[in-house]
């Protein structure tokens, strides 16, 4: 814990001068728009509910806080991680994640690390908590030549991403930690273990109920 409170501060302090040197973030939604295009896909113009709360149930609980409010924290843990090689112990935030995926790539070097909380920063003082989950619902790749919420809820359910059940949506919010280890069409035993680990955060962060959690988890996979 010392030693991850002193890279805190080590991170917080060289945060200060990132937001000095990184880039802006102000053609974030173009890049998105971009990206999307590329691969055939379609923009949702909303992050459908239950998929973002499944996200942040599993990805980053601190999401909706005050902007950086987690972005401290969680560079600390991916830096601690990555000197004391404790791979296992990521800890990025979603604007970190969307950082990583618009503008630095998937370097996990220590001078990445900072470099994706400077943008993070950028990014939640240039755009608001719902503009963020959005850009990364489009973004972000859920396997099986799926790029974005709208491909996903497609390829795997048929479903416009605002028709998702919660099992569906826990589903794909879970696939984007791993989406080939985790795909549900290979590794059907793997994908529903994720799934229900989503179900039971969303369960602990009080979003679900505990009767509709059992129920949400006793349904087929696909």
């Amino acid at each position: 814990m010392i030693a991850l409170a002193v890279v805190a501060a080590v991170s917080a302090a060289a945060v200060g001068g990132l937001l000095v040197a990184v880039p802006g973030v102000g053609d974030a939604p173009a890049l998105v728009r971009a990206e999307v295009v590329s691969h055939g896909g379609q923009l949702v113009t909303r992050a459908p509910t239950k998929v973002g709360d499944a996200l942040i149930a599993i990805e980053d609980q601190a999401f909706r806080g005050p902007p950086g409010v987690d972005i401290a924290y969680g560079a600390a843990r991916c830096l601690y991680a990555r000197l004391s090689g404790h791979a296992g112990q990521g800890g990025s935030t979603l604007a970190q994640q969307l950082a990583k995926r618009l503008y630095t790539g998937p370097s996990r070097s220590p001078l990445t690390i900072v470099e994706q909380v400077g943008l993070a920063f950028e990014l939640e003082l240039a755009y608001s908590h719902e503009q963020i989950l959005t850009m990364y619902l489009n973004d972000v790749y859920f396997g099986n030549g799926a790029y974005g919420i709208a491909q996903a809820s497609q390829r795997y359910f048929h479903r416009r991403p605002a028709s998702l059940d919660w099992a569906q949506a826990s589903l794909l919010a879970g696939l984007v930690q791993a989406p080939s280890a985790l795909d549900p069409l290979v590794h059907p035993h793997l994908a529903l273990l994720r799934r229900n680990a989503v179900i039971a955060q969303l369960r602990a962060t009080g979003v679900l109920g505990a009767t509709a959690a059992r129920r949400i988890a006793a349904q087929p996979l696909l």
